[in-house]
Parts: C-alpha cells; structure tokens; sequence
C-alpha cells in the first residue's frame, strides 16, 4: 500500500481563481519537475509514479503536480460551452510555473505532454528539461485537417470524446467505483491502486456516495478542443526533449514521429512496443529510469 508523501495545497491566479495541486519538496535540492496530467484525470491519480520518482532520486527533488482547470479539486471556472482549445490550460500552467523559484523540468502525460511543451517553448529559460509521455500530437497535415473540420464546425466524431460524455458520474462509494472501473474500458491495464488513487483525486463527497469532479460534459469538451496548433510552439524548443511513447492505442501519430524527429538532434525518444495510450500506469518504473537517465545525459 502505497503511504502518501505529497502535501496538497492551493494556488490562486491572477484573476482570484483557485487550484489545488500536490507538492513533495525535498530541503536536499533545488531541482524542480512539474508534471501536468491527461484529460479527465488529476494529480493524485499518478501518486505511484511520483513515489518512484522521489526514490529515483534519492528524495533530493521537489515534486509539483496542478490538477488543471476542471479537473481534480482544482475550483477555477470551467465551463464546458466555452472551451475552445487548450490555450487556457497553458495559461494556468504558465502562472503556476511562475510561482515556483528556480528552473523546471516539464513533463506531462497525453494532453499534459503538449501543455508541458508549449509551456518549454515560451520559457526556454525556465524549462531547460522537457519530458514528454504519450503526447496526443499528429503530424502537420494531420492537425491541418482537423483544425479545418473544427473550423466548419463539423463534429471529428472522436469515440473518445461521445465515450466521456456519457460517462457515470456518480457511485455510491470510492470501492465501489474501483470495483467497476478495474479491468474495463480505458482501465484495463490499471492496477485497482491507480483507479483508487484516481478516484481519491478526482471525485468529491456526495449526499449518494461519490461524484466524479470532472464533469463528463467538460471532460468531453476537453477532448474536443484537442490543440491542433502544437507543431508552431514545437518547432521553437531548442532544449534538449525526450519523447517516450506506447505502441497499441498511442496518440502520438507515425506521421508526427516521423516529423517530429527531423526537427534536430535535441529531440530523443523512447517507443514501447508492448504498452498503450497508459504508459506510466503500464511501466512506471521503467518510465522513470528513462526521466533519470535523460537528465543525466
């Protein structure tokens, strides 16, 4: 059982809107690494991937993870008609970073890969390190349909996205939430510890029991507004980026590997050909010997 070691705390941006996030600051280090979560999910629901993370290295990092606008206990305002691209969560992720001293390392999983990125491409001072796993990127022709469909307001037809609005959002408990996720859909390769963690993270005390504090409507709308703008901040960062990546279900297109690659040689990558879209749930300690060994490189 996993004894949990980051403190969670609160912060306020600049137009008053508060955020939870967890923290584990480490009074051995002054190096910093910022994760940013997937879409639907929260800070708590990757509590096993940061404890690998802080005995990786020996406890002498600070560990810094927002539950982003609308997910998680964060309570800034999300409504789901409104949301029309990612450019809001760089936003909250850019005045976060600001409110940390010292340089960070940016990384994230799927939607938070591409918020980690485009926040490395504005402040290439502040993010010296870029850490990218299974990035939700498709290659510039790709995203150029895409953005063309959005455009004329055609729906994508993303099951990803019709799947998340029709979501349950109400359980009569946390294990019994567990008990229906495990084994099923998008959590398949989940052990019931990391759906636990998710749903301690990600769901808020009702009258019936629990309900899921990412709403499946802004869940949906998240999924929808996918940023298709990706490759113009991507063709901006110059530091020294490592991509690792899932093979069965991965969001990171064979179009964008191929283009993302030619970018230059501070582009790395790692493929796992036996993992998914849920790369850090599937071989976190694998993931976090790689973190470890393209930092020291």
């Amino acid at each position: 059982m996993l004894i949990k070691f980051m403190e969670r705390k609160k912060f306020t941006n600049a137009l008053g809107e508060d955020f939870s996030y967890l923290v584990h600051e480490s009074t051995k280090s002054k190096l910093n690494f910022v994760f940013f979560h997937a879409t639907g999910f929260n800070s708590e629901t990757y509590q096993i991937l940061f404890e690998k993370l802080k005995n990786q290295f020996d406890n002498q990092i600070n560990i810094y993870a927002l539950d982003q606008r609308g997910h998680g206990l964060s309570k800034a305002k999300s409504d789901h008609k409104q949301l029309k691209s990612w450019d809001i969560f760089v936003e909250d992720g850019k005045e976060f970073i600001d409110s940390i001293e010292g340089p960070v390392i940016c990384s994230g999983h799927s939607m938070g890969s591409i918020i980690a990125a485009k926040i490395a491409s504005l402040y290439p001072d502040k993010v010296p390190n870029l850490f990218m796993i299974e990035p939700v990127l498709y290659g510039p022709l790709e995203s150029l349909k895409f953005r063309f469909m959005s455009f004329i307001k055609y729906n994508r037809g993303l099951s990803i996205a019709d799947g998340a609005a029709k979501r349950r959002r109400e359980f009569p408990s946390i294990e019994e939430a567990v008990s229906s996720y495990t084994g099923r859909g998008a959590f398949s390769t989940w052990t019931p510890e990391w759906i636990r963690n998710y749903l301690i993270g990600g769901s808020v005390s009702i009258s019936s029991g629990i309900e899921l504090s990412c709403a499946p409507e802004w869940e949906a709308a998240t999924f929808r507004s996918s940023s298709m703008d990706t490759w113009r901040y991507l063709r901006k960062v110059k530091n020294n980026v490592m991509v690792v990546y899932g093979s069965l279900g991965s969001t990171f297109s064979i179009q964008a590997r191929k283009n993302l690659f030619k970018l230059g040689p501070n582009w790395g990558s790692k493929y796992y050909k036996e993992a998914s879209h849920f790369l850090p749930m599937e071989y976190p300690d694998s993931v976090i010997k790689d973190l470890k060994d393209y930092l020291d490189n």
